[in-house]
């Protein structure tokens, strides 16, 4: 069930990605393809290719309908899928008003112990240089600007790097 959604989503998306691309506006006159040829064509391969494949799923999901076990949808994996997804999204939403620093401080031994990790020094040391060094490495030697927060946030992230 969950490949035959994941197609309609990725067939939705190409969809609207190859409408877009055939209005575009082309220099016919110049190319004979144009600017649009070729992601056209690409973007209409794979919506075939997609709309094949979600027809095959469909199928076979249908011929093996009655022997699916839906409680053991529910189980401890799709569990931790979600909380893993979840903790991303709460990241991206809170990585602007906190900062980078800090939302890894807190993000990475979520992860840690929702992957499975068991040794608490090895969570503890992880936990805190992993963002010590993305935070040095991006913000000092590359000189990428990361978010650094607002009011008490920024300050701290400032001390760091």
């Amino acid at each position: 069930m969950g490949s035959i959604i994941f197609g309609f989503i990725l067939l939705i998306t190409f969809s609207y990605f190859l409408i877009n691309s055939i209005n575009m506006e082309n220099l016919r006159e110049v190319d004979p393809i144009g600017a649009s040829g070729i992601p056209t064509f690409v973007l209409f391969l794979l919506v075939s290719l997609l709309f094949y494949t979600l027809i095959k799923e469909i199928i076979k999901y249908r011929k093996n309908k009655e022997g699916v076990n839906y409680k053991a949808l529910l189980n401890k994996s799709v569990l931790i899928i979600i909380s893993i997804t979840v903790s991303l999204g709460l990241f991206i939403l809170v990585i602007n008003k906190i900062g980078f620093f800090l939302d890894c401080l807190f993000l990475t031994p979520l992860l840690l112990i929702l992957l499975g990790a068991k040794n608490k020094f090895q969570i503890i040391c992880f936990s805190i240089g992993i963002p010590l060094l993305f935070s040095f490495l991006f913000g000092n030697v590359l000189n990428i600007p990361i978010p650094k927060g607002i009011g008490v946030f920024s300050e701290i992230n400032n001390f760091i790097y």
